[in-house]
């Protein structure tokens, strides 16, 4: 369902890029019980199949439990926001992820678009896109 962009904008004003920028900032404080206050009750995270973390999660908390798997798969994470932009109905977060493989073997960085849409001024969909999935895969 694509939403219109006066549903769209949040309860409080907020654009689709503030809204997917305050859920960042707040996901960021690990307060998971704020960050699914910005979040739609039938909230659908997408990861690609060839992800460890892969699959469609489901619910408000999806992005905290996605977010654990994800880091759950390397020894540790550098992550940088880069920029926020959006539209009427959608918003991107573009990232540097810093990976640090288990194994020992040398970090590598790729980029990932993280792409949301937004419904009754709360986020619906996140789209997450890396530069390489198979790189990702095979280094898990």
């Amino acid at each position: 369902m694509t939403s219109s962009s006066s549903a769209a904008v949040g309860q409080q004003g907020l654009s689709p890029r503030e809204l997917l920028a305050k859920v960042y900032a707040t996901a960021g404080t690990r307060d998971w019980d704020a960050v699914e206050a910005l979040i739609h009750p039938d909230f659908v995270l997408y990861e690609a199949n060839s992800l460890p973390f892969a699959g469609e999660w489901r619910g408000r908390d999806a992005l905290q439990r996605c977010a654990a798997a994800m880091y759950g798969t390397w020894a540790a994470t550098d992550l940088e926001i880069l920029d926020c932009t959006g539209g009427e109905t959608h918003a991107v977060m573009v990232i540097r992820l810093t990976m640090h493989p288990k194994d020992g073997s040398a970090p590598f960085t790729q980029t990932i678009c993280e792409a949301g849409t937004f419904e009754d001024g709360l986020l619906r969909t996140l789209r997450i896109h890396y530069f390489d999935a198979a790189e990702v895969a095979a280094r898990a």
